[in-house]
């Protein structure tokens, strides 16, 4: 079953150029992985420093792989430090 996970980040203000730089190279990383379907960051269009990753994956398995890289490990330890408050995680199973 494809597995769906959406995460939302609050970005601190003076640190969204930053941020944004290591998105896009995640998110380059990320497609490249053979299990990825889809991982694209999106920007609220109401709040400047407000993001959402969407990421599509094949299976559960795929997540977890996903999740142990170097680049996730990488990303996730640069990207704390930017952030106002702790991420919302959210997992879904997709019928297809």
């Amino acid at each position: 079953m494809k597995k769906v996970v959406i995460v939302q980040v609050s970005v601190k203000e003076t640190k969204i150029e930053y941020f944004l730089k290591l998105a896009k190279n995640m998110v380059n990383e990320s497609i490249s992985e053979s299990e990825c379907l889809t991982y694209k960051l999106a920007k609220d269009l109401d709040n400047k420093n407000e993001f959402l990753f969407y990421e599509k994956y094949n299976n559960e398995k795929a997540v977890e792989k996903h999740n142990s890289s170097e680049h996730f490990k990488n990303f996730i330890n640069s990207v704390v430090p930017l952030l106002t408050k702790e991420p919302l995680i959210e997992s879904f199973d997709v019928q297809e």
